[in-house]
């Protein structure tokens, strides 16, 4: 579930333990394990093997390069929202998700009149809540790395692509609290090989061809805005196989359509990640190994398509 535009926001990763001989120096063994525990916390490892996240309950803020894994049978992505004051991840399922899921099993009976009553039960403290980016679309047994920046609070981390019954992989279990602290982890920006830039005027801006390898992109939110659905523009980086069609995936993408978003995902298409929807003037980055072929970089919104909101571009060999 994705809401409020005004600011849209690994497994619990073990520190590596050197093995050395016992000739080794205990100066350079100390050494040693101190770079490789440097290095480890660069990356916050998420992995999903069901309907779950599995990472650490708490990080620093600033830079923050999450690694995703999906090791499920299903297409995930993860978005975080920056709850407002108090808020704790009991509140979020104890009174947000009654109403939602309530609200999509009528949409799927087709009382949408009825469904549209469920959500004058939302409370009120929902409005608050800023979303702050997150990993794009990634398909099964793939993974994706991407990189925001994270402001210090209680941040909610959830899925919302559908089951075949239509009910969000949230209320499912693909939900998580996580706690970003006071203390700046002290990580740098990226540097982009390649800038994307995003437009609800422009559409997405792209080069049209590049080599095979392995890149860096930045994608900059020039503006953002609310769609027919009450949420923004995002950015997934998909590869087409041969034959595949844009407009299947375009529909799939449209969650104003109740019967949209579900799994299966439709053939034809490789999820590689991306940056989950994100402030104007804001940049996230994501970190992609492209091999030849055919790709898009498409948004999750309603007639996206329609709206130029995505970009076809090929990769060659090198």
């Amino acid at each position: 579930m994705k809401f409020s535009l005004s600011s849209r926001s690994s497994t619990f990763f073990a520190i590596l333990i050197m093995i050395f001989s016992v000739s080794c120096k205990q100066k350079e063994k100390s050494k040693n394990e101190a770079t490789a525990v440097k290095e480890l916390a660069e990356v916050i490892e998420v992995t999903t093997v069901g309907m779950e996240f599995q990472l650490v309950n708490e990080i620093e803020s600033g830079w923050t390069t999450f690694r995703y894994i999906n090791k499920s049978e299903e297409p995930h992505f993860f978005i975080l929202e920056k709850m407002p004051d108090s808020i704790r991840i009991d509140d979020y399922k104890n009174e947000l998700f009654p109403p939602f899921m309530a609200a999509f099993k009528l949409f799927d009976q087709g009382d949408m009149e009825a469904g549209m009553k469920e959500f004058e039960k939302i409370p009120q403290w929902f409005y608050k809540v800023e979303l702050g980016g997150g990993v794009g679309l990634v398909s099964p047994h793939t993974e994706a790395m991407s990189t925001i920046y994270l402001d210090p609070g209680v941040y909610v981390m959830e899925c919302y692509v559908r089951m075949p019954n239509g009910q969000a992989h949230a209320f499912m279990g693909m939900v998580k609290e996580l706690v970003v602290t006071e203390n700046n982890n002290g990580q740098k920006e990226p540097i982009a090989d390649y800038q994307i830039s995003l437009s609800s005027e422009t559409g997405v801006q792209f080069v049209d061809s590049l080599k095979a390898g392995t890149y860096t992109l930045g994608v900059t939110f020039n503006d953002q805005k609310l769609y027919e659905h009450m949420l923004g523009h995002d950015v997934n980086l998909v590869k087409l196989d041969k034959g595949a069609e844009l407009d299947t995936l375009g529909g799939w993408l449209n969650t104003m359509d109740i019967k949209a978003f579900r799994t299966p995902a439709p053939e034809g298409f490789t999820f590689m990640g991306g940056v989950e929807d994100l402030k104007a003037q804001r940049t996230g980055y994501f970190t992609t190994s492209l091999t030849e072929g055919d790709y898009v970089l498409i948004s999750e919104i309603p007639n996206t398509l329609e709206r130029n909101m995505f970009k076809r571009f090929t990769v060659h060999k090198n």
